[in-house]
């Protein structure tokens, strides 16, 4: 008769294999709640470096947060870290791809671990029904770029809306009266400005100032013209913070006829 954590157990009627198989039970539960305590968070992983990179980002405190988000024990998120993402359910797989803001493709090229399909593959019901969510997926994003892109054309078109109404009539009256002055056309583009303000883009330069030559900024006329030599700004340029969308066009002289 010995004892076996706190269990006494009588070797004179318990034959040898029962006592092996009850060891060996008794042991396999140790060594899960070992696996699903928090001591084992301590241990580091072959991913963990890649997923605290990418739960920073995305202000996921620990492991045990991750796994609250994403619905997974300890002992699947340790598998998660492991790289074991192929014992995942496809459910499972897909929270936590989602709660880490990353699709199948990317969650299994970032983990570097078993291609995901080898485990959808098996199952032909969960092809089947992921073929399903990828068609509704491109039919939701069909629909939100087309909703986009009629949201952007009314949005831009109600900026733009005295321009675009009064610009028709104004050209008639230029052409009918070729000697009215231009500034009084001036203030139409005034929608148009309050647009590219409203967008955040800056002017390069202003329409005839005079600037030292600058190859990152001015696009010139001739091939001649040398960094920080005066050029006259023929042309506007527009930049988005440090993106220069379209560089100032200059010249070494101002239009014919325009005086300095």
């Amino acid at each position: 008769m010995f004892y076996l954590l706190g269990v006494t157990v009588d070797t004179t009627t318990v034959p040898a294999f029962s006592i092996a198989l009850a060891v060996g039970g008794i042991f396999l539960i140790v060594v899960y709640l070992y696996a699903a305590s928090e001591a084992g968070d301590a241990i580091d992983f072959k991913y963990d470096k890649i997923l605290r990179e990418r739960m920073n980002q995305l202000n996921i405190v620990d492991w045990q947060d991750l796994g609250k988000q994403a619905g997974l024990s300890r002992f699947g998120v340790r598998l998660v870290r492991q790289g074991d993402v192929g014992k995942l359910t496809v459910d499972k797989l897909r929270r936590l791809a989602t709660v880490l803001n990353l699709n199948f493709q990317e969650f299994d090229r970032t983990l570097n671990a078993l291609p995901i399909s080898a485990t959808i593959t098996t199952n032909p019901s969960e092809i089947e029904e992921l073929k399903q969510q990828c068609f509704r997926l491109r039919e939701e994003l069909q629909q939100q770029k087309t909703q986009l892109t009629a949201d952007f054309r009314r949005a831009t078109f109600e900026q733009l809306q005295t321009l675009l109404t009064s610009y028709p009539s104004a050209r008639k009256m230029a052409e009918a009266k070729p000697e009215m002055p231009a500034k009084n056309l001036s203030a139409l583009f005034t929608p148009l400005e309050n647009l590219l303000s409203s967008w955040n883009f800056e002017t390069i330069g202003s329409a005839w100032e005079q600037t030292p030559y600058n190859p990152q900024l001015h696009q010139p006329d001739i091939e001649d013209i040398t960094e920080g030599e005066l050029v006259y700004v023929r042309f506007v340029g527009y930049r988005n913070g440090q993106e220069i969308l379209a560089p100032a066009k200059v010249s070494r002289t101002l239009p014919a006829g325009i005086k300095n």
